[in-house]
């Protein structure tokens, strides 16, 4: 593995079932240090599948996925109206992310500084003591971005994070996305359809549509933005 890459794709399939098509067929890609890769497609072209599978938290039918060792990864899945009603505050829920794999009652120092961190750069310290049940979807989305930052992650897997936010709130945090790569060296993986986002801020872009169309600078990419776009 290079000394810049942090996860290795090699020819990767992701299958639901036995006898029915790849969800993913033959996938390879590297996710390399400091960059922010997006990841676009329509409906059930394999995004969320692909993340997932380098997540390890979907079995692999074929190929392999190497990470580099002791990699430190935060993932934010899409979000649930459901999730509104976990009976907790603000703050409990960004130190949940600071958590070790061992789990412990109790939080350290540095455990809480980098939880009030995570709360002030995503603009939610005031919050910390609001139960989640009260909040609106993008404070709601705030709050599960700053538990992901709180782990102190090298690379960072969203799943469509802005996905029903208002612009305003959705510009706010693409800029964010790019603070935490440009200041914090973090890594960004974000399965998203907004291509004003994957022109104005990704370093590559992967075009799936359950294998890949095309991996690299979105300049070297001719083809049309409207096919590969999720409608809701």
């Amino acid at each position: 593995m290079k000394e810049n890459t942090l996860i290795e794709v090699r020819d990767v399939s992701i299958n639901y079932g036995s006898g029915r098509q790849d969800a993913v067929e033959h996938v390879s890609l590297d996710i390399s240090k400091g960059e922010i890769l997006a990841i676009v497609g329509s409906n059930g072209s394999g995004k969320s599948t692909l993340m997932k599978g380098i997540l390890k938290l979907m079995p692999i039918t074929c190929g392999e996925i190497e990470r580099k060792p002791g990699l430190r990864i935060s993932y934010l899945a899409q979000i649930h109206t459901t999730e509104r009603d976990f009976p907790a505050t603000v703050r409990e829920i960004v130190l949940s992310g600071t958590r070790a794999k061992h789990f412990s009652p109790f939080y350290s120092a540095s455990q809480r500084e980098k939880a009030e961190k995570a709360m002030k750069m995503l603009d939610i310290l005031p919050l910390k003591h609001v139960n989640v049940s009260a909040l609106s979807g993008g404070q709601l989305q705030r709050v599960l971005l700053a538990r992901a930052v709180a782990g102190d992650p090298e690379l960072l897997v969203l799943d469509e994070p802005c996905s029903a936010l208002d612009p305003s709130i959705t510009h706010e945090l693409y800029h964010l996305f790019c603070r935490l790569r440009d200041e914090n060296g973090v890594s960004i993986t974000i399965a998203t359809h907004d291509w004003d986002f994957v022109r104005g801020h990704a370093d590559r872009v992967l075009v799936l549509n359950r294998t890949v169309e095309y991996l690299g600078d979105l300049s070297g990419w001719s083809g049309m933005e409207a096919q590969h776009t999720c409608h809701h």
